[in-house]
């Protein structure tokens, strides 16, 4: 299932180069590891500490000055508005108790034109997983995610399935509208 996704993943950036990315729940770093290639900073955040320590060591190997890993909550990212090209959730936005504030900050820091991928369950009835793993979401449906990126100031661009598992894993992708001013 992992290389599926990852062929996904790498299919909708088209192989275009990402610039600033952002990997939000990196985890591990797997996600900031594929990626970094193809852009010209990688910042991996994570608020746990022993995360962040897995992802240091599997991204120790990237050119010095390539990678950043940040502790800190995808609800309040410290970072400044508009400061990254791509930001990327994989497997986190389930956690999220108000994904509406979630994806707000992600347009907040994501430059006008820039893309947002997020990686996530389809809506399911797996109860067992807000026990066992402290999910606070059962997935999401397409609708769902239309609204919360659309509220949030990004155009939804595509999704996609990745068919053939218990749970539907899906690819939402959105661009960031430019802000309006207000007056």
């Amino acid at each position: 299932m992992e290389a599926a996704l990852d062929a996904m993943l790498t299919s909708v950036a088209g192989g275009s180069p990402l610039g600033r990315l952002l990997d939000v729940g990196t985890g591990t770093g797997r996600m900031a590891e594929l990626f970094a290639p193809r852009a010209s900073r990688v910042v991996a955040l994570d608020r746990s500490p022993e995360m962040l320590r897995l992802a240091r060591t599997r991204l120790q190997n990237l050119p010095a000055g390539q990678v950043e890993l940040v502790q800190g909550d995808f609800a309040a990212l410290p970072f400044d508005a508009a400061g990254f090209d791509t930001v990327l959730f994989h497997q986190v936005l389930h956690y999220a108790l108000a994904p509406e504030t979630v994806l707000a900050e992600a347009a907040r820091i994501t430059a006008p034109g820039g893309r947002i991928a997020i990686v996530d369950f389809a809506a399911h009835d797996r109860e067992d997983l807000r026990e066992r793993h402290a999910h606070a979401r059962l997935g999401f449906s397409d609708a769902q995610i239309d609204t919360l990126l659309t509220d949030a100031g990004f155009a939804p661009a595509e999704d996609r399935a990745l068919a053939g598992h218990e749970l539907i894993v899906k690819l939402w992708t959105g661009v960031r509208r430019a802000p309006t001013n207000a007056k």
